[in-house]
């Protein structure tokens, strides 16, 4: 493994960054049943690069957090490849969503984004209740997966 690089893709539309998720999402068969590849590279937030090789992959969807008012988050999903799992990429890709979406949040305050938060369906995840991106635990959903958010610093309630 080289230096990994993070390379952000928010709300850019950028080509270069869509067809490589889109090869690598379809080349690991990724998508739940029913994701078209293409829809969800428009919620590309950023893409780790191991030199020119994808190694992982975030995306998020901004959406109500119920057990916070339904306050406005973005909730972040991350693919990592088998060869760079255990590697720290998904802690890299969560760290560099959270600090371009507060910026984000920042340049668009009347789009009301008030974090990031993150659903952990993997058992490897979670292991403390505050993660190195942030990431609290705030509860468990009805199938008993961690609900975890970061709130941005300049939100006020």
């Amino acid at each position: 493994m080289g230096e990994i690089t993070y390379v952000s893709g928010w709300r850019k539309r950028d080509g270069k960054i869509e067809k490589d998720a889109i090869a690598t999402w379809r080349a690991y068969d990724a998508m739940p049943e029913g994701v078209i590849p293409e829809e969800r590279a428009s919620e590309i937030c950023c893409l780790a690069y191991d030199g020119d090789a994808v190694a992982g992959i975030s995306t998020v969807e901004i959406k109500p957090c119920r057990p916070l008012r339904n306050r406005l988050f973005g909730y972040l999903r991350v693919f990592t490849l088998p060869d760079y799992e255990q590697q720290e990429i998904a802690i890299g890709l969560a760290i560099s969503c959270r600090d371009t979406l507060e910026a984000w949040a920042l340049d668009n305050p009347d789009e009301n984004l008030c974090g990031m938060a993150a659903i952990y369906q993997s058992p490897k995840l979670g292991p403390t209740p505050v993660g190195k991106s942030g990431l609290t635990l705030i509860g468990y959903t009805p199938q008993g997966f961690q609900h975890r958010v970061v709130w941005f610093p300049h939100i006020r309630l």
